[in-house]
């Protein structure tokens, strides 16, 4: 099921589902940061409306770097899942701990690259910004798993995950595609259609399936970093 040439795999989008039933531990830290991020959220009006706003996007950029920690330690315990079968979450926490610094780094290494991509194609319309957008979490998708798995220093991780980008453009091409998809699938349209039902349970319900899509993006992205690093360098 996997090439040799483009390191496609796609059994392993099948075999995570299984895996994250039996790993539900997956949805902790993603689940947390997104709590986090909907309390600074309902904080932001509070604090900044009285200045006209002008902290909301500290706040924001605040809440992307918590998510950021969060999907990275899903991905350090979904890498152990893979590994061993059962993720360990007081591991998990330890290895994240010993790397903040580096996952850190990476992750607004990784914000400012998406950010600054779909700036310059904002000048040119939004086609244009959302096609560069794409471009850069297509080529720096792997940065976060390499800092938090594979212990590269934060700089040095988003020229691995270009690397590897660049090596296997169609395996990293259709992980963004499934992994886009699943996070808007459950936190657009599925959120959405049960919305109108959830009532003052709609905040819940979307911190859960944000954790939920979360949990299987680092599933899948955590096998196939480990599938395709030993052909990093």
């Amino acid at each position: 099921m996997r090439s040799p040439v483009s390191g496609l795999d796609w059994k392993m989008y099948f075999e995570a589902l299984p895996l994250y039933a039996r790993n539900l531990g997956v949805l902790l830290f993603p689940l947390i940061a997104a709590g986090i991020g909907l309390g600074l959220t309902y904080a932001e009006g509070p604090l900044f409306n009285p200045i006209g706003g002008a902290g909301d996007p500290i706040i924001g950029f605040i809440i992307q770097v918590i998510y950021g920690y969060g999907f990275a330690l899903a991905v350090i315990f979904a890498d152990d899942a893979w590994r061993h079968g059962r993720g360990n979450l007081r591991g998990t926490w330890d290895q994240a701990r010993s790397k903040a610094g580096s996952i850190i780094i990476a992750i607004i290494g990784f914000l400012f690259l998406i950010y600054v991509a779909g700036l310059i194609g904002n000048i040119f319309g939004p086609i244009l910004s959302l096609a560069l957008t794409v471009l850069a979490v297509w080529a720096f998708i792997y940065t976060i798993p390499a800092a938090a798995v594979g212990g590269i220093p934060g700089g040095a991780a988003l020229s691995a995950s270009l690397q590897a980008a660049r090596r296997h453009p169609l395996a990293t091409a259709i992980l963004t595609i499934v992994s886009y998809g699943v996070y808007r699938a459950l936190t657009d349209f599925a959120l959405n259609a049960i919305g109108g039902y959830m009532g003052v349970g709609y905040d819940a319900a979307q911190v859960l399936l944000t954790a939920i899509a979360i949990g299987y993006i680092a599933l899948i992205i955590a096998r196939q970093y480990a599938d395709l690093a030993f052909r990093f360098w």
